[in-house]
């Protein structure tokens, strides 16, 4: 890998040393209501406003009209830019099982057989490429968000399976040229061997002080980069995200 991503977000790219190593695959991990998402959107809003690169953010498990209510409460202007064809939105699930409250009421997720059988058969790693690489290239787009992969290794039986569909995933995304964030929700499906697959791990923590939840971020793995290993703050303010390098959260 060669050259730096600037992520745009304060903070965040003085821990990397600059930025993430262009075209690797970075997973973002945390519990839910840490800002994984807001992170990720933040880095491909920021490529598009700030440094010129064309993104792509797949919503495997949120419904695009909230998503993107909740992002343009940070005042982005998502919508001039995907009509400007500079970024793209696709809720991927969606396309395949249709609403995914319907799909929650008919029981998809909850034994009923065929729905799951269904979900396993269209919702696969190969069908999701084909989706990011088309539009890709289409759009010469540089980076990719997975929002998030978790759904995915959750319909995958087999622990092995799901090592050797994300590794070849991951070669594939490189062999794009685009640099990709995936979020995963910690503790749940095969998410550690999605971890270990990944170029880097940038983990997204909440800890309670005092009667209060503090949020924090540290970069817990990067290949091929000197990269900062502190707890920092973390602060989604009415512009997004903000990380304070030089503070420190104990674990």
């Amino acid at each position: 890998m060669e050259g730096r991503v600037e992520s745009g977000i304060e903070g965040l790219d003085e821990l990397l040393g600059g930025g993430l190593p262009a075209h690797g695959t970075y997973a973002v991990v945390g519990d839910s209501g840490t800002g994984k998402s807001i992170l990720s959107f933040q880095f491909i809003y920021n490529g598009v406003v700030k440094y010129g690169e064309p993104g792509v953010y797949i919503l495997l498990e949120e419904q695009r009209e909230s998503m993107l209510s909740n992002m343009m409460s940070f005042g982005w202007d998502i919508e001039k830019l995907e009509a400007e064809g500079k970024l793209k939105v696709i809720p991927y699930t969606k396309s395949i099982v249709g609403d995914i409250e319907a799909t929650f009421e008919r029981g998809a997720l909850a034994a009923e057989q065929e729905r799951l059988n269904h979900l396993r058969q269209y919702l696969t790693l190969d069908s999701l490429f084909t989706e990011i690489e088309q539009t890709v290239k289409r759009m010469g787009a540089k980076r990719v968000v997975i929002d998030s992969l978790t759904v995915v290794t959750l319909l995958t039986e087999s622990q092995l399976m799901t090592r050797m569909e994300v590794m070849w995933l991951i070669e594939k995304l490189r062999k794009l040229n685009v640099t990709t964030l995936m979020t995963v929700e910690e503790g749940i499906g095969f998410w550690r061997d999605t971890l270990f697959l990944c170029d880097g791990i940038i983990k997204m923590i909440m800890r309670e002080k005092g009667g209060i939840y503090e949020r924090g971020l540290v970069i817990e793995k990067m290949r091929s980069s000197n990269h900062d290993t502190g707890v920092r703050p973390l602060k989604i303010t009415d512009k997004g995200i903000k990380i304070y390098p030089k503070e420190v959260i104990n674990r």
